[in-house]
């Protein structure tokens, strides 16, 4: 037995043959530690090569989403900000998109309606001078967006088409004989050639006004095309046909005699093989014959400065599709939010109700559309009639024929902010809100109960107002929305007055003029509330990350704004994928 030795133990834990029965572990050296670290190492790399190389098992397949609606469930689409966040799907009108899709990002629309083709003809390789075609290149701009807010799909056709067709070196005959003629079979070659149903439509013919009752527009959206037709009071200013009846036509051509004393192709058809129906109402057409009969000071000045003229009715046309549009409307009602504390929401559309109130400038003040010869006339220049229609509030939609309705949407982030002045919105303050949705049931007070009855009237009511232009519902945070460009396409002419809004000092005084004249508790509201709720307002916009980059815990909240409120997450989003295809749809034309 060892001896004790007091230098080496510690006397209170030693006691006799304790040491030598149960000797102390030692620690290893540090040379084995490194061994055993490499060990380990090693192994680990093994381990990771033999589990990458050996063969994976597919994976199982999930089923689909049951629709409890009972239709087909669509293919779900993870969040990503390269995709679309909307799908068009059959079963679109549901309280809620991802019931069915099991992605509260991705939006069910309404399938897009087909847009039935409408063609022009110019020809754009003749020499001419720079001015000239700047003038109608912005006449052709303004038939493009007038037939497109319609629902047509405007399609301009050019020499490249005249060329293609094996008609061409047969017909070009007539060049020699009558230009005139020569340039009008030029159209119809195109238009042959092109070879889907459609109109063809000079681009001095413009869609103008109410359209409710024409049957002429409404056949011209079927395309069930056969004979050739005319139109009264027209000319060639519209025609309508089928392939073969057009091809007929132009080797009918070929037959006749003497074509140099003929004006027009259709002097040269025979009677009957034409079709004639009345005049159509809301086809404004802007030939030389009317510009000379209504408009003789444009005419007189295309006589000495074509560049000048074409600048003059494009702008003498601007004018009247504006005016147009005042006179199907008894007023414009801007839909306001429930509460003074979120004012701030409306200034964009009470910028776009002023410019469209607004008497558009015209070379020849007070003038009417061809076909509206007893239009209520509208002059910047007179007082009275600079604002020729009110402008409404209304804190619920209210279905009126007579009424354009703008209505700027807000994220529920953003409403919840707005209500919430005092300090940073958190987590805690959602959840303390007694009161779901607010702005969805602010707005459709005859659906008390739920937001999910208040969610479908909403819904059918954007997807009915987008086709009838009769409102413009759009997110209260995305400037691209309410851009210029997105305005002039939605209505379909250019708004002159209009400059979106900047939230400017000069925009909030004009909005806190007109909240304390049409709103008794907005009487007490000042300038420095509407600042604060500017504040507010763009950090909300960089919350939602549409000005700047998302913090991390600006979107959890953003997040616990949208579990919480539901019903209006939805509105918002509905919107916001509405006004994306249609962009896409505008980008593709």
């Amino acid at each position: 037995m060892p001896r004790y030795n007091p230098k080496h133990y510690n006397s209170r834990a030693y006691k006799p043959g304790h040491y030598s029965a149960y000797p102390r572990e030692r620690r290893p050296t540090p040379r084995k530690a490194w061994r055993y670290t490499v060990a380990a190492v090693c192994l680990l790399l093994i381990f990771l090569f033999l589990t990458s190389s050996s063969p994976r098992p597919a994976p199982k397949e999930t089923a689909q989403p049951v629709d409890p609606f009972g239709r087909d469930p669509i293919e779900r689409v993870e969040k990503d900000d390269k995709k679309p966040k909307w799908e068009e799907h059959e079963g679109w009108l549901v309280p809620f998109s991802d019931t069915i899709t099991k992605n509260r990002s991705l939006i069910l629309l309404a399938p897009s309606r087909e847009h039935p083709l409408i063609y022009t003809f110019y020809d754009a390789e003749g020499e001419r001078d720079e001015q000239v075609k700047t003038a109608e290149s912005k006449l052709l701009q303004i038939w493009k967006r007038a037939w497109r807010a319609k629902g047509f799909k405007p399609v301009i056709l050019g020499r490249a088409e005249t060329v293609r067709n094996p008609l061409y070196e047969t017909l070009k005959v007539v060049e020699d004989q009558n230009a005139k003629l020569w340039h009008e079979i030029s159209r119809w070659l195109a238009w042959e050639q092109v070879g889907a149903a459609g109109a063809l439509v000079d681009w001095l013919a413009v869609p103008m006004g109410s359209d409710d009752e024409d049957d002429v527009l409404a056949f011209l959206r079927r395309g069930e095309f056969t004979t050739i037709t005319t139109y009264e009071g027209l000319a060639s200013g519209l025609l309508t046909g089928a392939k073969a009846s057009i091809r007929d036509t132009l080797e009918g051509v070929l037959d006749s005699v003497n074509l140099s004393n003929f004006k027009s192709l259709l002097d040269v058809l025979p009677s009957e093989i034409l079709s004639k129906k009345p005049q159509p109402s809301f086809l404004a057409f802007y030939s030389s014959t009317t510009l000379a009969t209504h408009y003789e000071s444009i005419s007189a000045t295309l006589t000495i400065s074509k560049a000048a003229g074409l600048a003059s009715l494009a702008e003498l046309i601007t004018s009247h599709l504006h005016l147009a549009f005042l006179n199907t409307l008894s007023a414009i009602e801007v839909l306001t939010s429930h509460t003074p504390s979120s004012l701030i929401l409306a200034a964009p559309a009470l910028v776009l109700a002023n410019a469209l109130t607004t008497c558009p400038s015209s070379p020849i003040p007070n003038s009417c559309p061809p076909n509206q010869r007893t239009c209520k006339p509208c002059s910047p220049s007179s007082s009275s009639s600079s604002h020729p229609h009110p402008i409404k509030t209304a804190k619920s939609y209210t279905k009126n024929s007579t009424l354009f309705t703008i209505t700027p949407v807000p994220h529920p982030y953003t409403l919840s902010s707005l209500l919430h002045p005092s300090s940073i919105l958190i987590v805690s303050h959602i959840r303390r809100t007694p009161a779901r949705d607010p702005w969805i049931r602010s707005i459709t007070p005859s659906k008390p109960l739920s937001g999910l009855y208040s969610l479908l009237d909403f819904k059918s009511t954007i997807a009915r107002e987008t086709e009838t232009e009769a409102g413009l519902w759009f997110p209260a945070e995305d400037e691209l929305a309410w851009s210029r460009e997105s305005i002039e396409s939605r209505l379909g002419f250019e708004v002159t007055a209009y400059t979106p809004c900047k939230y400017s000092n000069r925009d909030l005084t004009a909005l806190m003029a007109f909240a304390q004249k049409e709103e008794e508790e907005s009487e007490h509201l000042s300038i420095t509330q509407l600042k604060a709720q500017r504040n507010i307002f763009m950090r909300s916009q960089s919350a939602l990350g549409i000005s700047a980059k998302r913090r991390r815990e600006d979107m959890e909240v953003v997040d616990a704004a949208g579990s919480w409120h539901l019903a209006d997450l939805e509105a918002w989003g509905f919107v916001t994928a509405m006004g994306e295809r249609e962009r896409r749809a505008l980008e593709d034309s």
